[in-house]
């Protein structure tokens, strides 16, 4: 089953695509239905090309030395995932998992790297590349901020960027991506809710001192 147009215009890679180049990938692409937890694979193997999200997300997850399993990265409704494991000289070969019931539209890696190599979609993908490094980069500066406390607060505050409420994923997920304990992310978010500074409606969280919420995000910064 192929997908539509405006599914994929949809997605921020082909948003601004030429008409003809979103035609054809319409059509060369499939779709894939994944329930929670089930990788991908196309024909056997584990998927390597280019993909759009359509419906739930999908995580690159990988496993510690101590066999612990890790997300890499996380792909919401309307993204594409798999440019980097196809442009990289060495890839890093990411295996994708449903974190919740997913539908994913995937092209074969020998058509991808065909539409790469177009100069408007090469220009498109390396805009895309460059605000997922923007974004690790933006991660990296969250995790040099000590104490765990302090650390969630600078996430808070980069994840609102300005707006008063923001969506928390699950503790665990927001645990190994801020390098702590589910515990500890718990009990943070108890602690802003029972000191005033952050409100818990459902499904979202409400930010009620944000001034309060920068200057713990400091953490050590000053000693």
């Amino acid at each position: 089953m192929p997908v539509s147009e405006l599914a994929l215009r949809g997605c921020s890679l082909f948003a601004r695509a030429p008409d003809d180049l979103v035609k054809q990938v319409s059509e060369d692409m499939a779709i894939v239905h994944l329930k929670r937890r089930e990788v991908l694979h196309v024909q056997g193997r584990a998927f390597r090309g280019l993909g759009v999200v359509l419906q739930g997300r999908i995580q690159a997850v990988d496993q510690t030395l101590d066999g612990r399993e890790v997300a890499l990265q996380s792909v919401d409704v309307g993204q594409a995932f798999g440019q980097v494991d196809l442009l990289a000289p060495q890839a890093a070969h990411m295996v994708w998992m449903a974190s919740a019931p997913s539908a994913v539209g995937v092209l074969d890696a020998s058509k991808a790297l065909a539409l790469l190599e177009l100069a408007p979609m090469g220009l498109l993908a390396a805009r895309e590349m460059a605000a997922q490094v923007s974004e690790f980069l933006s991660w990296q500066k969250i995790l040099t901020v000590t104490p765990i406390s302090a650390r969630v607060c600078a996430w808070v505050c980069w994840v609102a960027a300005g707006r008063d409420q923001i969506e928390i994923p699950k503790h665990s997920e927001l645990a190994w991506r801020l390098n702590t304990t589910r515990e500890s992310i718990t009990r943070t978010f108890q602690k802003l809710q029972a000191d005033g500074l952050m409100q818990r409606e459902d499904p979202l969280w409400r930010i009620l001192r944000p001034e309060a919420l920068v200057q713990l995000a400091q953490g050590d910064k000053d000693e």
